[in-house]
């Protein structure tokens, strides 16, 4: 039976385009677990979550290593997911403006990403001549300005490090988090960033506790971003901000705790977005991550509130796409223009 050509064209754009599912493991040590050419921010991003060993830390409220090896994947097999992915998407590789290369955990890590394989993957970018930027994603820790010099060097790329901060206040990171991250191990990797002239893209996450009202989300998801802020603009480091409303990763640790409440409730989106607007107006680059990545039922997200509508994510895909978050401005304003000083500056890379 002949399938209608409008049929065939959404099943292919449900299979391969942003509707794309992101929650299953790869099917063999050279594939990657997910990979999506799409418009990110303005502009032509190509992200590719590799296939290696699972991270080694397993936050309470994280899933993702659930799905990645145990096992070392070695060299030649994770620059054969890069190349199979190439492959994929050969025909769009002239409109690239930006790699994002991920693992779901640190892809500095050297215990659980081969180090030459990236070394390998981000000397060929250079290869891109519209590529800019290069993003990679890594705890801090694991960061020295020897190497980010050097693979920003051998690539002739931005680097813009995307990390998880979450949230600042170090009782939730550590005992309903699990983060392992002393803010002060966080902080030396900013150091590094800052003398390899590097870019921040920090992830917050909005009722990191779930016992958390939503009043209490806000005040310290916004606590959160001006720590960020703060630290970035004394540095010189561009930031920008990946607001997460948080959901209940099936599995975890977090997703227990808050099975265990009586009448946990998820984000409102509505909260996100208003928060998102605020810290905006002040000059800070945010953005929403509006995907739960698979890992979670849609009741147990945001889309359970009360206020949620399909209008109001329509708003919040919108925000993502307007340009208020542009990868060649970032504003730091290092004075308290509050009191009368000059007006921030508006830095661009």
């Amino acid at each position: 039976m002949t399938v209608a050509l409008d049929e065939f064209l959404g099943g292919l754009y449900r299979s391969f385009g942003p509707p794309k599912q992101m929650g299953e493991s790869a099917p063999a040590s050279d594939r990657p677990h997910f990979f999506l050419h799409r418009n990110f921010l303005g502009e032509q991003d190509l992200a590719i979550l590799f296939n290696t060993k699972r991270c080694r830390y397993q936050c309470k409220f994280c899933a993702l290593p659930f799905k990645s090896s145990r096992e070392w994947i070695p060299e030649d097999q994770v620059l054969a997911q890069f190349k199979y992915v190439l492959e994929e998407d050969k025909h769009a590789l002239g409109v690239l403006e930006r790699v994002t290369i991920a693992n779901e955990g640190s892809v500095f890590d050297e215990t659980t990403f081969p180090a030459e394989a990236l070394t390998q993957i981000t000397a060929a970018t250079r290869k891109l001549p519209r590529v800019r930027k290069l993003v990679l994603e890594t705890r801090l820790e694991f960061l020295t300005v020897e190497r980010l010099r050097e693979i920003a060097e051998n690539s002739n790329k931005q680097l813009d490090i995307l990390t998880g901060f979450e949230t600042v206040t170090v009782d939730l990171r550590e005992r309903v988090l699990g983060k392992r991250e002393p803010l002060e191990n966080f902080l030396r990797g900013l150091d590094a960033m800052a003398a390899a002239e590097c870019e921040l893209t920090a992830y917050v996450l909005f009722k990191p506790d779930p016992a958390m009202t939503d009043e209490e989300a806000w005040i310290e998801a916004e606590k959160a971003i001006d720590y960020l802020h703060e630290h970035c603009a004394m540095r010189g480091v561009p930031l920008t901000i990946r607001l997460n409303p948080m959901y209940v990763a099936r599995g975890t640790q977090w997703a227990r705790r808050a099975e265990e409440l009586n009448g946990y409730q998820p984000p409102r989106l509505s909260d996100i977005i208003a928060l998102a607007e605020k810290k905006r107006k002040e000059g800070i680059p945010v953005y929403l991550g509006l995907t739960s990545e698979g890992l979670s039922d849609e009741e147990k997200t945001y889309r359970a509130r009360e206020d949620f509508t399909r209008g109001l994510l329509k708003q919040g895909i919108i925000m993502n796409g307007d340009g208020s978050v542009s990868p060649r401005q970032h504003l730091l304003p290092i004075t308290d223009v509050s009191s009368g000083a000059a007006e921030p500056v508006l830095e661009r890379k």
